[in-house]
This record gives structure tokens, sequence and C-alpha cells, in this order.
């Protein structure tokens, strides 16, 4: 099964090439660093190296907690974090700067895979989320290199697909030290999948672990100032192609009832936002790029995040919230960021990848679910025109998120032990050097 799943990868490979090229094309990030794609990545790294892997934008981010943590209690140790796309690429180098090594995981065949770790030649490699690629475990085990999921989450949809493959995926998950499920429901699905139960528990969400900037007020009092202090103002953030056309009909009945209204959109993939652009045309709506904001302004609808690093801030000053891929059948997006700028959030009924996440925030009236954009609308207006109503939700959703802290320890602790073995290690290889001397 290993070697079929090896031939198939190397025989796909040249389509996986084109398709990043013409990626590139509008996102030209596809285009950079591509031998480190092929496992030829030059860490410019003293050694030990931890190694961390998160696939794109909301891992990084949630990762964010646990790799400012490390740089702080391992100081000797170089931090190298591995994404798949450009975007998870460009916000870990804008969080982390040159603290951290970052670059892209090598293609899941034994050639680059070995290339990569004989350069890296981590120590300890941990996996954001959930990634099986079974020749990069089954060589890590090899080559005895601790590796351990933290924050590993499973959606029924992907359950499925690996018990499919149960031949391919069981190996390489036994090769796992230890698998830290973001909730019990996660848990049980890896369970499902042959995990067992030593290498198995469960440490709660990284995302809710999330620390606003210091600076974070007078971010906000900044932005304020450019988009209009007084103005009425949405944010939809994270949407898909097929919800903005709905969002901008549900900001059109906002606007009857509140003129002067703001909606802020974030396209999931900012490389959309021409698209999204586009839309705002079609519907006669005036749109501005976030880009292109230098100067305050009112005489636009709509706003269009083009680049990384603003939505917080825009949460921030938001009277209320869509998290998108939820309108479509997309699974929705983690609303924990949202919650922590203090903003009340709406979301779509799709949101199957953070169902339990869900079930724990509408018991806790920490979230409104809408399922059209009427609902969506009427829901707008309301928290505009009732701010006691929109501080109870903001108050909930904050509750919520101080009390399902915790998740950073408990990943710090599991990964203590094993950087301490290595260091008994390192210790004891230089006892002998020296006795040898």
């Amino acid at each position: 099964m290993r070697i079929l799943y090896s031939v198939l990868l190397y025989l796909m490979l040249p389509g996986v090439l084109l398709r990043l090229w013409l990626k590139g094309r509008r996102v030209p990030g596809y285009r950079q660093h591509w031998k480190e794609r092929f496992g030829d990545i030059d860490v410019h790294a003293r050694q030990p190296v931890v190694w961390l892997h998160a696939v794109s934008v909301g891992e990084v981010r949630a990762a964010a907690p646990l790799v400012q943590a490390l740089l702080y209690q391992y100081p000797d140790r170089q931090l190298l974090l591995t994404t798949t796309t450009p975007a998870g690429r460009e916000t870990a180098q804008g969080l982390f700067g040159n603290d951290v090594e970052c670059g892209y995981l090598p293609y899941d065949l034994p050639a680059f895979v070995n290339r990569f770790l004989e350069e890296v030649q981590p120590v300890v490699a941990v996996i954001l989320e959930t990634e099986i690629w079974p020749a990069l475990y089954l060589r890590l085990e090899k080559k005895r290199i601790p590796l351990m999921l933290l924050n590993a989450r499973l959606s029924e949809k992907s359950l499925q697909g690996y018990l499919r493959l149960r031949a391919l995926v069981q190996p390489a998950l036994r090769a796992v030290r230890h698998i830290a499920a973001r909730n019990e429901q996660d848990a049980q699905r890896f369970r499902r999948l042959g995990v067992r139960a030593a290498q198995l528990s469960v440490m709660g969400d990284l995302k809710f672990e999330l620390q606003l900037p210091a600076d974070f007020r007078p971010q906000l009092e900044a932005l304020r100032k450019r988009l209009g202090p007084e103005r009425a103002l949405w944010v939809a953030g994270s949407t898909h192609r097929g919800e903005e056309a709905q969002l901008l009909a549900a900001h059109r009945q906002v606007l009857a009832a509140w003129p002067g209204a703001l909606l802020v959109i974030a396209p999931r993939h900012p490389e959309r936002a021409g698209e999204v652009a586009a839309l705002c045309a079609g519907s006669g709506m005036v749109s501005r790029f976030s880009s292109a904001l230098t100067t305050p302004g009112e005489g636009f609808q709509v706003l269009i995040i083009d680049r990384m690093g603003t939505l917080l801030s825009c949460y921030g000053v938001a009277q209320a919230v869509f998290v998108g891929g939820s309108l479509v059948a997309a699974g929705g997006h983690n609303p924990v960021e949202p919650l922590c700028a203090g903003a009340p959030v709406m979301s779509g009924p799709h949101t199957d990848n953070f169902s339990a996440l869900y079930d724990d925030l509408l018991r806790s009236n920490a979230v409104c679910v809408v399922r059209t954009q009427q609902e969506l609308a009427e829901q707008v207006c309301t928290w505009f025109g009732d701010p006691a109503q929109r501080k109870a939700a903001v108050e909930a959703g904050k509750a919520l998120v101080e009390r399902n802290r915790g998740a950073l320890q408990h990943g710090l602790r599991l990964l203590e032990g094993h950087l301490r073995r290595v260091e008994e290690v390192d210790a004891a290889q230089s006892q002998r050097v020296g006795a040898r001397s």
C-alpha cells in the first residue's frame, strides 16, 4: 500500500507542479521557494531544532501562543515553522519575524522527506491540527524523532476518508508518540481510526489562547478614525465564493435602515479581493480595498480586506461579525478570534468543522445562527440598535473563551517531557566527549 501510495504521488507530481505554477499567476508566492517543496530547505539555524508544521493562516495563528511560549522557555532551541500555503508563510513571518525560521513542508515522497530531515535534523516534530503524511510519519519513527499532533481535530468527513485508506493511515498513526485532540468528539473519532488510548489525550483548543496585542486599543482608535467614528459597522470574515453575493444583498437591507452603515468583507483567500470588488460594482455598491484606505472617508459602502494582518482590528471595532464558510457548505471557520476581540458573532448553519465548539457557543448564548440573508440583515440591525443585547452577546463570548483556556499548558507539558529527554541525552554525550578528551 505504501509503495502504491508513493508511485501515485510521483505520477501526480507534474500535475501538482503545473497547478502551483498556474496558481502563481494570482498569488506569486506559489512560484517562490519551490525547492523547499522537494525537501531542499536552507535552515540558518543553530541546533537543536524544534519543528512545527501549521498548514495555513488559521493554523499559524492558532500556533502563535505555543510558538511564543517555546521562544521564551527554550531560548537555546531553534524553531522552524513550516506551512503549505504562501498565505500561511506570510502570516508566520509577520507574527514571528526573524525569531522563527519559516519554510514549506516537502511533498510526502521518501526522497523529499529524507532530504528535508537531513537538512533540518529536528529533535521533535509537532503537527498542528491534523495532516497525516504516511512517508513523513514513518521516516520520523525510523529516525526516532518524537512526533506529536497537537490541537488535533478530525471531522466526520475526514474520518470517513481515512477509514477508506485504513491500511495506509493506521501504520502512520502508530508512529505518532502522542495525539492531543481539541475535544472529546475529536478524540472519539481518532479512537475509531484505531488510535490507542495511551496515545491520546484531550487538550482543548489552542485558538482560545489568543492574546490581543499590547497596542490593540490604540489600533482600534486609529482604525475607527479612518473608517468614520460614528459609522455603524459590521464585518464578514473568512468568506467563500457564493457567500459574498448573499452578504451584499443583506447589506442592502441594512443600508435601508442604517444609511451610513459599512460592511467589511475579508475573503478567506485575499487574492479573491478583485472578484469581490466586481460583485460590489455589479450590485451598485461603492467599495474600497483596505490597502488603499490611506485617508478617512465615508464615500463607500463596502471595505474589502485585500492584505493579511488587519482583520483582528476590524473585529475589534465591529458591532456585529459574521464568520464565513457557513452560509455555504464549507464547514465554517473558527469564531474565537472575533470573540476575543470583543465582537458579537453570527454564523450560518454549516459549521461541521467546529460542531462541538458551536454547540458550546449556542448553549452559552455566545453565537447567533442565521440561515438566510434576511435573518442576517435583521440580526445586524438588531445589534446596531440594541447596545444592551450586543453587550450581553459579547460578555457571553468572553466568558466562554476564559472557560476554555488551558490548552497551551497541556501542549507545553507534553513537549517539555520530550525536550527534557533530549537535554539529558545531550548532557550525557557531552560528558562522554569530555571524559575521552
